[in-house]
């Protein structure tokens, strides 16, 4: 709330150096991630990706349990075996630990990739009807309210080659 309370302020401050900026310029927020979430093609992509990740949690359980159970093994016989036989069972669970880091490191990178490609068709369609709703209600800018980023604004109230010009001559 902090930030958005900023972005505000410093909106405020900005807007009447463009010479743009009109008394009626209206700003809303708009959730992008509860949009997402919310939508028909959303909740079923969000339930294809939780299925995929359980199915990926059960492999990795399934290997921890694994390692576990090796552990548990060693343990018990940690005192009837020789060094050599030791040292290989603690090199091969070392191994495992190793496999299943890996493992899990893969999964999440997958499940990353895979939610990025089911999310960005979504957020496109959302950007373009944002842009469409805030031209037909006059917002001058629509923003994300939990990222703070801007999701449409109208382009006269770019200040760009403004702040370039009072930053040049600040030097």
């Amino acid at each position: 709330m902090n930030k958005l309370l900023c972005f505000f302020v410093v909106m405020g401050f900005l807007f009447p150096f463009t010479g743009k900026a009109e008394l009626g310029s209206r700003i809303a927020t708009f959730d992008m991630q509860k949009a997402i979430m919310s939508v028909a093609e959303g909740k079923k992509a969000r339930d294809s990706l939780q299925k995929d990740w359980e199915e990926k949690q059960k492999k990795l359980q399934a290997e921890s349990k694994k390692i576990q159970d090796s552990m548990e093994e060693l343990r018990k016989q940690s005192m009837v075996i020789d060094e050599k036989a030791r040292r290989e069972k603690e090199e091969n669970i070392q191994a495992q630990i190793l496999k299943l880091r890996e493992l899990d490191a893969k999964s999440q990178a997958e499940f990353q990739k895979r939610d990025k490609e089911v999310s960005e068709p979504i957020i496109k369609k959302l950007r373009g009807l944002v842009a469409k709703l805030g031209k037909e209600k006059g917002f001058s800018l629509v923003i994300d309210g939990n990222e703070n980023t801007v999701i449409y604004s109208e382009q006269n109230h770019d200040i760009t080659d403004e702040i370039i010009k009072l930053y040049d001559a600040k030097k």
